[in-house]
């Protein structure tokens, strides 16, 4: 397990960088600008679902096992429908789905922390990150509406904010990987006098 997550540090910083474009969106950007990236995003959705859907087809016809990408594809077409077709709450879907991404990534978090505890320094810090954003998440979720007006700026300032500790926490990791393991010399017979 260990050896994967050093491996994958990457994802780490892909996803800060995603979380300070999150946090620069919300921050500057009008509520209609964000409603009209949500729109385009359910159309994305719904194209890459679509596309799913036939390479589905296309590899049950050759008889290859698709029930997961099947699943994958009625999500995607289903969520994309959902936030095209209901313009006037594609904000409140918007802001729920940013609050599971959020819930997802302070348990990704809170893994990694598990995993690589002894070579990170800021302990705490990431322990509080991961567990503000389980909680942003489910405040999210929860209230989506809320958070659509001052709430989404201070959103935006945390975003950034976990977008830069988790670059730091993916190069921590990357740091942790590319050290040379230590390997404990045998102790020698203490020489007599």
């Amino acid at each position: 397990m260990e050896s994967k997550t050093f491996k994958n540090w990457w994802l780490l910083v892909i996803n800060g960088v995603i979380a300070i474009l999150v946090g620069i969106l919300l921050l500057f950007f009008t509520e209609e600008t964000i409603k009209a990236i949500v729109f385009y995003t359910g159309l994305v959705i719904l194209i890459s679902g679509i596309v799913l859907l036939l390479a589905a087809i296309y590899y049950l016809k050759k008889d290859r096992r698709v029930a997961t990408m099947m699943v994958q594809s009625i999500l995607s077409i289903t969520i994309g429908v959902i936030i095209m077709v209901v313009p006037q709450d594609t904000l409140k879907w918007f802001l729920i789905l940013i609050g599971v991404w959020a819930i997802i990534l302070g348990v990704f978090q809170l893994v990694i922390l598990v995993n690589v505890r002894k070579a990170v320094i800021n302990k705490n810090l990431i322990l509080f990150n991961g567990l503000l954003t389980i909680a942003l998440g489910v405040f999210l979720i929860l209230y989506p509406v809320t958070f659509a007006s001052v709430v989404a700026k201070i959103l935006g300032i945390a975003s950034a904010l976990f977008g830069f500790i988790m670059i730091f926490l993916g190069f921590a990791v990357r740091k942790v990987s590319l050290a040379p393991e230590k390997k404990q010399e045998p102790s020698s017979p203490a020489e007599g006098p």
